[in-house]
């Protein structure tokens, strides 16, 4: 699970990230096809999948997802994300593997840096390719749209997560302190490069 998916959370930058938002120049997909998973746009009904996630223990604890969200929560987090994604400011896709949402993947962009994709499975997801096919997904796109490299971020100790980011080509390019729930963490940025996977 990688740590962005802010949602208009705070969060501490190194110098390499600042905090302006930026809006992607093009519109989002509204589906991306896989080997064997798609990824589609969050919808209303995707209120369920938010609320599973925010119940599982170490998705708290490595992402900026808030943790034990009711439907009402659930539902109003989805919200922000459809407005977001109309206004370009960030996507966020249901995975999907026969006909089940097993978890969601995102990018955002923020002033001064690459687009940042962020990821999180459910359990019995994991382990399985999911994470790491998404994130190859959504990188080819923002690569086929002419971004040069993409990020994202681990918190330092989140080993699948460090896994899924080497399994997709990204290089560990930087560490700063952060902060993650009000704790202060050391944060690892990664970086894949257009044709590196």
């Amino acid at each position: 699970m990688c740590m962005s998916d802010r949602l208009g959370t705070e969060r501490s930058h190194s110098g390499l990230c600042h905090d302006r938002e930026m809006a992607f120049p093009i519109p989002f997909p509204e589906e991306i096809g896989g080997e064997y998973l798609q990824l589609r746009c969050l919808t209303e009904e995707d209120w369920q999948l938010e609320f599973d996630l925010s119940r599982v223990a170490d998705v708290p604890q490595w992402t900026f997802y808030p943790p034990n969200l009711e439907e009402l929560g659930a539902r109003s987090r989805i919200v922000r994300t459809q407005e977001r994604h109309r206004s370009r400011l960030a996507a966020r896709y249901a995975i999907v593997i026969d006909g089940s949402a097993m978890g969601t993947v995102g990018m955002g962009w923020r002033d001064g840096g690459e687009p940042e994709i962020f990821y999180v499975l459910k359990p019995d997801a994991r382990g399985r390719g999911m994470a790491t096919q998404s994130v190859r997904l959504l990188a080819t796109w923002l690569f086929d749209n002419g971004f040069p490299a993409v990020a994202l971020e681990t918190v330092a100790g989140n080993t699948a997560s460090e896994k899924v980011a080497e399994r997709a080509g990204f290089l560990q390019v930087d560490s700063y302190w952060g902060s993650q729930g009000g704790t202060s963490v050391q944060v690892n940025r990664w970086l894949l490069y257009q044709g590196a996977m």
